[in-house]
């Protein structure tokens, strides 16, 4: 029911931005609005591509997960600011804040850690071919959660690095996104009883399914795995998740549904509800 009245709220607040005059129309590509780092791609996928320069782009995002065993309901409202830079690059802002209800009736909350990311598309598509593109990105993360609440991610700092392909495929009257990424993580190094490191990997497409194709779906991969360190972001997984997306030129509103399968031990399979909106200025 929490994750239903966060939806909402991205509902109306959509209903609120998008000016009453604007219609469907065709898109000449497919929009590439931010995912969830505040990166270009899916919902969690990035892609190889990057906003346009002096494009500022600014997200609000719902996640909220249920699991039975062990029995909590974790919420996080992410919020993003993205800009799009010269040759191909483009930087991110991400924060976010945190609600943690475990059983039986412990309730915390509090600020999440922060996120500087950045992406430089090195090999960009060649107009009119398959040939991927392949971007670089990096990650910093800054421990601003509340380590008393327990909802930091990192206890000094940690960061991640990887890479990103895709294409976007002519096909009949649409385009075919494919994207996948790569990272490997790193944290809190320097402290032996917090020290970890992972490695996080993506694959997805995107297909338009209505007229205009402003209307889109979204099938992701995801996975990590190598994490010792279980705190508010959980262990290591696999996951599918679906999505639908509804985009023109400048908005972005996409809700998803993540399937868990969960490798701790001690942790049962759950499902997260993901809900975004963005806008490009």
């Amino acid at each position: 029911m929490r994750a239903m009245r966060h939806i909402r709220v991205l509902l109306l607040l959509l209903a609120a931005a998008v000016p009453p005059a604007i219609q469907a129309e065709e898109l000449d590509i497919i929009n590439r609005p931010v995912n969830i780092s505040g990166l270009t791609g899916l919902i969690i996928t990035a892609s190889p591509f990057t906003l346009p320069p002096r494009t500022f782009e600014i997200g609000a995002m719902v996640l909220s997960e249920n699991s039975l065993v062990p029995k909590y309901t974790l919420t996080s409202y992410p919020l993003t600011i993205s800009l799009g830079l010269a040759s191909d690059k483009e930087i991110a802002l991400r924060t976010q804040y945190v609600y943690l209800n475990e059983d039986p009736g412990i309730k915390s909350h509090g600020m999440g850690d922060t996120e500087l990311s950045f992406k430089w598309n090195v090999l960009p598509q060649p107009e009119g071919r398959y040939r991927p593109g392949i971007a670089v990105m990096a990650t910093g993360i800054f421990p601003t959660g509340d380590q008393e609440e327990g909802t930091n991610s990192v206890s000094h700092w940690g960061c991640r690095a990887g890479v990103s392909l895709g294409s976007e495929i002519a096909w009949e009257d649409r385009i075919i996104a494919v994207y996948a990424d790569s990272q490997v993580a790193v944290q809190d190094l320097s402290d032996e009883m917090q020290r970890d490191s992972y490695v996080l990997v993506n694959a997805g497409f995107l297909v338009p399914i209505s007229k205009y194709r402003n209307l889109q779906l979204l099938i992701e991969y995801n996975r990590r795995a190598g994490k010792d360190i279980v705190n508010i972001d959980g262990g290591d997984y696999s996951a599918v998740t679906y999505g639908l997306r509804l985009v023109n030129e400048r908005f972005n509103l996409t809700f998803g549904t993540q399937f868990i399968h969960k490798e701790t031990e001690g942790y049962n399979n759950s499902s997260r509800v993901l809900g975004m909106l963005s806008v490009k200025l």
